[in-house]
């Protein structure tokens, strides 16, 4: 056995230009080895280092096909491909019609290591993408569309958009840049997606959204810039609980809007919004840029819907948002425990004139983010706005290490509507800004600088909760 190891060795060493000549004889000398050879241990595992030493010496480097540069030619090869093939195209291809891919390939233009830009040349998708399998990438293209709807649409298992660009109409806007209503492992990564607005009053916008998932979606170092809500998750009913988008990591991202959009008539509502959702971690992110329009102008909004009323396990669960940056906003956080809205259509979970039914949000964290307000600029003169505010009685909010500054004096830096108490709310090292009624509520009895236990507003609206170290700046 070790004449026969010390013989592979040596042909180990061959030339690679006579591989295919010397290499035929030892792959068969390693392979009568393993299998006919020493019981012993050792020296099996030598002889199968051996072979895979003589397979890498084998490898070939096959010729790289021309990329693909034209529709015709991207069909064929895709009515073609196997599964896990990769179908390289060429910067000047330009596909115009709209498209879905069912089968597990990988579509691949342009690539490279950083956030894809505005301006580097790729090929295009002019009439929108479907990845509509399972195990479906597609990297370093343009995709737009010249209709209302959703430009690009994930709905398979394990598919990834990346380092790409997704465009909406400069002037017409589009309804949503990328929806997310995949089947669990979906990855969007790297890109630039922009114009994703439409006109006020009308339908809302958004550069990403979900209703209807299979849990599983990562959404990490792109730019996204979108009108009503940048990113959303619910809006629409899910089908059942199970597919309540879950299991959803929001990181490293830059999330807002375009500051030229600033007093046009766009529907401008929040920077993020949760209406349903489970088990989601926002980090990192650089959020900006919300105003009084469609709403008052909060960066985030956490509010539990029932949209449709045909949802009653609506809810906002398990969500950890952390070390976030937000500026250029009317106001910071606007928080909803349950459905408030009452059902207007017959036929539904409960009568008209109820309010519908949803599951109260519970175990929500905001920690370590940043706040910068501007009431007045971005309120349109109000100087009465609300930096917090907390109604439909969530249970076991935390808001801590939180830093919320403004450019002029608030109405209040944290507020409660009338309606169900919070239960289990946790605010501490808070800074915030200065205002007229400090922690304040309605019916409540003005204290508007006691920040304790004490004060009448939190006596009234929270149940076994913790409020200290808050600063008033």
């Amino acid at each position: 056995m070790k004449a026969v190891l010390k013989h592979m060795q040596a042909w180990t060493t061959i030339h690679r230009g006579n591989h295919m000549r010397r290499c035929a004889p030892l792959i068969a000398i390693v392979l009568f080895t393993i299998w006919f050879g020493s019981p012993h241990a050792q020296d099996i595992n030598h002889a199968r280092q051996l072979f895979e030493q003589a397979l890498e010496v084998l490898k070939i480097t096959p010729p790289q096909p021309e990329p693909i540069a034209t529709p015709g030619a991207f069909t064929a090869a895709l009515e073609a491909a196997a599964p896990g093939a990769v179908l390289q195209l060429a910067p000047e291809f330009s596909y115009p019609d709209a498209l879905t891919i069912r089968k597990p390939v990988t579509v691949q233009g342009v690539t490279g290591s950083d956030r894809m830009d505005l301006d580097t040349p790729m090929p295009k998708f002019t009439g929108g993408l479907t990845l509509a399998g399972d195990d479906v990438t597609v990297r370093g293209v343009e995709v737009r569309r010249s209709t209302v709807g959703d430009i690009v649409v994930l709905r398979g298992a394990r598919v990834t958009l990346e380092r790409s660009r997704v465009l909406g109409d400069p002037v017409k806007g589009v309804k949503r840049c990328v929806q997310t209503n995949g089947k669990g492992d979906v990855k969007v990564l790297r890109n630039y997606v922009a114009d994703c607005f439409l006109p006020s009053p009308g339908q809302d916008s958004q550069a990403i959204g979900g209703w209807e998932m299979d849990p599983g979606l990562l959404i990490e170092d792109n730019y996204l810039e979108g009108g009503s809500e940048t990113i959303m998750f619910g809006g629409a009913d899910s089908s059942s609980d199970d597919k309540t988008p879950a299991d959803i990591v929001i990181r490293g991202n830059t999330i807002g809007k375009k500051l030229a959009w600033f007093g046009q008539a766009i529907g401008v509502k929040n920077v993020l919004e949760l209406k349903n959702a489970k088990r989601v971690l926002i980090e990192k992110n650089d959020f900006c840029c919300s105003w009084t329009q469609g709403q008052v102008g909060f960066g985030l909004t956490l509010t539990v819907r029932n949209q449709d009323g045909g949802a009653p396990w609506s809810t906002i669960q398990d969500v950890t948002i952390r070390n976030n940056t937000w500026r250029d906003i009317a106001s910071a956080i606007a928080i909803l425990g349950r459905d408030d809205i009452k059902e207007t259509r017959e036929g539904r979970d409960v009568p008209i004139g109820t309010v519908r039914r949803s599951v109260p949000m519970a175990r929500v964290t905001i920690s370590g983010d940043t706040f910068a307000l501007d009431p007045v600029k971005y309120g349109k003169g109000n100087t009465n706005s609300k930096a917090i505010q907390i109604g439909g009685g969530p249970i076991a909010l935390t808001i801590e290490n939180v830093t919320i500054t403004s450019a002029s004096r608030v109405g209040s830096a944290l507020s409660f509507p009338a309606g169900p108490i919070v239960s289990g709310f946790r605010f501490i090292n808070v800074t915030v800004p200065a205002s007229r009624y400090g922690l304040f509520g309605d019916a409540s009895t003005l204290a508007a600088a006691n920040w304790t236990a004490t004060n009448p507003t939190w006596m009234k609206y929270v149940q076994d909760g913790t409020i200290e170290n808050v600063t008033v700046r």
